[in-house]
């Protein structure tokens, strides 16, 4: 392991913004999960409320890390000490983990409203809560043994102590042997960085109750309630994210950006996780693009390895769940899933690609992380950073030194939405009325577009090859369905009475005899054209 993985984290009293949380395997810090502890969720064994499916439905391909769908029940266990007593309720606890709208301490919402909002609805944790308990020893005794001996050995106790109360199976969601989501949280706040009770998510090879309560988190209860630590520590538990160091606000798996209000996980891991869809792109394509906030990751694959390198980028906004970065704009970033964690400045498997980078060797590192944390700049915009390409970005290549070929440019202003090109000299978008609405799915490279077998093929008259193996689904009649490379966004208006269809091919609505669309909620829809 490289001493200079968490070197960082020394810092942490000079630089208050740092995470410096960990992921601890069998009593060692690691920079990510290894291959056999990566958490892994099996969504075909289990039930998916229909209510999320209404919400946002995005059809889902193989993520590289865990991607639970639906309800998912979760266990925390409250513990505290004969030096540091219960500070709170378990109902307070409750709240602060499940209630909608919760605000205490000027929290926005509950643990479970972080991360229905980043997931569009998709991902429901719910967690039942159960304490207090009364630790054997007081909670100095833990925080000054070695390393984690002191959390590991809280751990077992605790997990002992409940396991006459609890159905520990309940908590295995997927029925694959092993369980997703057990929390502990404990009274008073964590002290010592990397030793005692420092936040973290752990391994144990316990089992009870027929299965393995393989990943665990710790977070500590200091008397005021925030919701960063659970989120982030949730997201090495449950989804096997690393910490991700040198990469700045722009994730709450990088820095300790805002206790109360989290920014949003990465648009490229909720692609990855199919909350959002990835738009795949290549250097041929030529596009005007039109985009929201939190609707689409755009992803260019290095053609030489496809499966591990690549660019993303997507359109965020500093509102909402990304109030605290200091900018807003197209946001890229480039990934390498052969390379373990963010371990280094130069080598990431995830790092922004800085808009102000142009022409440099390397980003600077100590704007990099931790500080300036977020920066106005980072972000493609009209004015000084309107483009991107290699002639451009002379220091941006993929990590074996060659070129990308991407290109973007004539990249917009900001605003409820944000428009650039894919290539150059992009056509006008045309009208959406001449031709299919399009669904986004990242089930594919591709959008899909149905049409009725009455409407002039969408392939031949955009000039795009046709798919013949995909088939339409079974409440599109006759239709055929073609696979495009880009895609046009649905107008308000269109051909009157045209159906509108979901993901899963069941009509939902059609246009009125005006032509507008019927009132469905956020989503992603099939338009047959007549």
């Amino acid at each position: 392991m490289k001493k200079n993985i968490f070197l960082p984290c020394f810092l942490l009293f000079a630089f208050p913004t740092m995470l410096c949380a960990d992921i601890v395997y069998q009593g060692k810090r690691v920079q990510e999960w290894p291959e056999e502890a990566r958490p892994t969720f099996n969504n075909q064994n289990t039930d998916k409320p229909s209510f999320l499916l209404t919400r946002t439905p995005v059809t889902q391909n193989k993520s590289h890390y865990a991607a639970p769908k639906g309800k998912i029940y979760s266990l925390t266990l409250l513990v505290d000490f004969s030096d540091k007593p219960a500070p709170v309720t378990v109902k307070e606890v409750e709240e602060w983990l499940n209630k909608e709208g919760f605000n205490k301490d000027g929290c926005n919402g509950s643990v479970r409203d972080y991360y229905l909002d980043v997931s569009n609805g998709q991902l429901d944790i719910t967690n039942e809560v159960f304490g207090w308990y009364r630790a054997k020893h007081p909670k100095s005794w833990y925080e000054n043994l070695k390393d984690y001996t002191g959390s590991d050995s809280l751990m077992k106790e605790v997990f002992a102590y409940f396991d006459p109360q609890i159905d520990f199976s309940r908590y295995d969601n997927d029925k694959d042997g092993t369980t997703e989501a057990i929390n502990i949280v404990y009274a008073g706040a964590g002290e010592t960085w990397g030793q005692g009770l420092w936040p973290h998510s752990g391994w144990s090879n316990e089992k009870r109750d027929g299965v393995r309560l393989t990943h665990h988190q710790m977070t500590d209860m200091p008397g005021k309630f925030s919701i960063y630590v659970f989120v982030h520590e949730s997201g090495h538990m449950i989804f096997g994210w690393p910490d991700l160091y040198w990469y700045g606000d722009y994730c709450t798996m990088g820095n300790r950006a805002n206790d109360l209000n989290p920014v949003a996980i990465n648009d490229f891991y909720r692609a990855d996780q199919g909350w959002i869809p990835f738009v795949d792109v290549t250097s041929e394509d030529v596009s005007l693009e039109t985009t929201k906030p939190n609707e689409v990751c755009y992803r260019y694959k290095n053609p030489a390895r496809p499966e591990k390198e690549g660019l993303v980028w997507s359109y965020v906004r500093n509102t909402g769940r990304d109030k605290v970065l200091k900018g807003s704009g197209l946001l890229m970033q480039h990934y390498d899933f052969s390379i373990e964690g963010n371990s280094a400045a130069d080598k990431l498997t995830l790092r922004i690609v800085h808009a102000n980078a142009a022409g440099k060797s390397n980003d600077n590192v100590k704007d990099q992380w931790p500080n300036p944390g977020s920066d106005a700049n980072a972000f493609f915009k009209s004015g000084t950073y309107s483009e991107f390409s290699d002639d451009k970005y002379p220091a941006i290549r993929w990590y074996n030194g060659s070129k990308t070929g991407l290109k973007i440019t004539d990249i917009g202003t900001p605003g409820e939405t944000m428009q650039f090109c894919i290539g150059e000299n992009c056509p006008a978008q045309e009208s959406s009325s001449s031709v299919p609405a399009v669904l986004l799915s990242s089930s594919s490279s591709a959008p899909v577009v149905s049409s009725s077998s009455n409407a002039p093929n969408p392939a031949s008259s955009s000039n795009i090859k046709s798919s013949s193996s995909v088939k339409p689904t079974s409440s599109s009649q006759s239709g055929s369905t073609a696979i495009i490379s880009n895609f046009r966004k649905v107008s308000k208006y269109g051909i009157p009475e045209n159906k509108i269809f979901n993901v899963l091919g069941k009509p939902v609505g059609q246009r009125t005899a005006s032509g507008e669309l019927p009132k469905l909620p956020k989503g992603i829809y099939v338009e047959f054209v007549k």
